[in-house]
């Protein structure tokens, strides 16, 4: 079912007017669409989607957008005729070429959708990480709506250099033009726009280097966490979260939290990665049975941990605890705890699973099982999580070599 409705954009522009724009619904994904004409918020009829008798233009504008609902019930209804399915930027562009204007949306309003979509999809991690990517392109042209034409081998080529220039790391600057790739990828896919704007033939992502340290901490340092008396109650819960997650093969939080009683059989967890969607498995150790029964949930829980309250399964729900519990919980805490403990690295959970994966390198585990054992899908996500050796393990590693 398409639905489509006229009001106004959410914020006003600098003269306190509010532009009108055509807001298509399917599928729960939602796209605008400016008719360029704006107007004051006292101006504007919500009930009716249009303007009031006190715009000077009502009559003029008003006309227009009947113009333009009766085109867009008659595109809807062609498409439906026709059976096949369509989306809601097959409407946008039959619209524009009925109105003879240019078939493209703008970069800003493309993105927006695909945003939605991830959204509506439960992939609210990714959601997050496109909002960012296009918040800050924004950023750099200081103005909401971006065309793909701004964005040029030049502008791109600048846009890097502003990330540099921010303080960005290498790796969140790699995150940023490999989503705005993405973005571009997807609108020549779906034609609304022409390959010959592709930017990235002569701007090379892979040129990006992510120099930035994954920092894990060596066997030493984790008997170290481990043996630490800790007094404060968060550290404890921060210090257990992370020692899960290492002796866990490098659980995601977001998956601890959700691992229900039935993905545990006898001494085995079993449960299927949210990011990679990969079943893994792993036996559970002394570690693991100790805090099974210091953070158990109640007997009518699905969950195993005591975290996810009243057996709630919204992805939104789940993921504000996710984002909640790292934030105050465990990052917090832990860099306290890894400061009192006098190591040098700036850990978070995640490391846990950085930790996990170079300790098996260094003890000379193939990749192929790092791999199975991480629940990834291709070599290269592996290959990602393994630091490059350091010295001294060099050194020992040499001379047990050369004689």
């Amino acid at each position: 079912m398409v639905s489509y409705k006229f009001t106004l954009k959410a914020a006003p522009n600098a003269q306190g007017e509010y532009f009108i724009n055509l807001v298509l619904i399917k599928d729960r994904i939602n796209t605008s669409l400016s008719i360029k004409k704006k107007c004051k918020l006292e101006d504007w009829s919500f009930e009716t989607e249009r303007l009031k008798k006190s715009h000077k233009e009502y009559k003029q504008i008003n006309g227009l957008i009947e113009k333009y609902s009766h085109r867009i019930n008659n595109i809807i209804h062609e498409f439906e005729l026709d059976e096949t399915p369509f989306t809601i930027q097959d409407i946008i562009i039959k619209f524009k070429k009925d109105s003879g204007k240019q078939q493209t949306l703008s970069y800003t309003t493309f993105h927006e959708s695909l945003i939605e979509e991830i959204k509506n999809a439960g992939k609210l991690s990714t959601s997050n990480i496109e909002k960012d990517t296009l918040r800050s392109i924004q950023r750099f042209f200081n103005r909401t709506e971006i065309t793909f034409k701004d964005l040029s081998v030049d502008a791109i080529y600048k846009y890097q250099s502003f990330l540099n220039s921010n303080n960005n790391s290498q790796s969140t600057i790699g995150i940023r033009i490999r989503t705005l790739r993405a973005v571009f990828n997807k609108a020549i896919n779906r034609e609304i726009i022409p390959s010959t704007t592709y930017p990235f033939n002569k701007f090379k992502v892979s040129k990006i280097k992510e120099s930035g340290k994954k920092e894990y901490l060596s066997e030493e340092e984790l008997v170290l966490l481990k043996n630490a008396e800790l007094l404060n109650k968060n550290d404890i819960f921060a210090r257990d979260m992370f020692l899960l997650s290492f002796y866990g093969r490098g659980i995601n939080f977001i998956d601890l939290i959700q691992l229900k009683k039935t993905d545990l059989y006898k001494e085995t967890i079993t449960y299927k990665r949210s990011k990679t969607e990969v079943i893994v498995n792993f036996k559970i150790n002394d570690f693991w049975k100790h805090k099974l029964a210091e953070y158990i949930s109640p007997t009518d829980s699905l969950y195993l941990f005591n975290i996810i309250r009243n057996n709630q399964n919204s992805e939104i729900y789940i993921n504000n605890k996710k984002e909640k519990y790292l934030k105050n919980y465990i990052n917090t805490p832990l860099k306290r705890i890894i400061t009192d403990l006098d190591i040098k690295k700036k850990i978070t959970y995640y490391c846990a699973r950085h930790s996990f994966a170079t300790i098996l390198k260094f003890n000379n585990i193939s990749i192929e099982i790092i791999k199975e054992a991480l629940g990834h899908k291709d070599i290269k996500s592996t290959m990602s999580y393994l630091n490059t050796l350091p010295s001294n393990t060099l050194d020992k590693m040499i001379d047990d070599i050369i004689f």
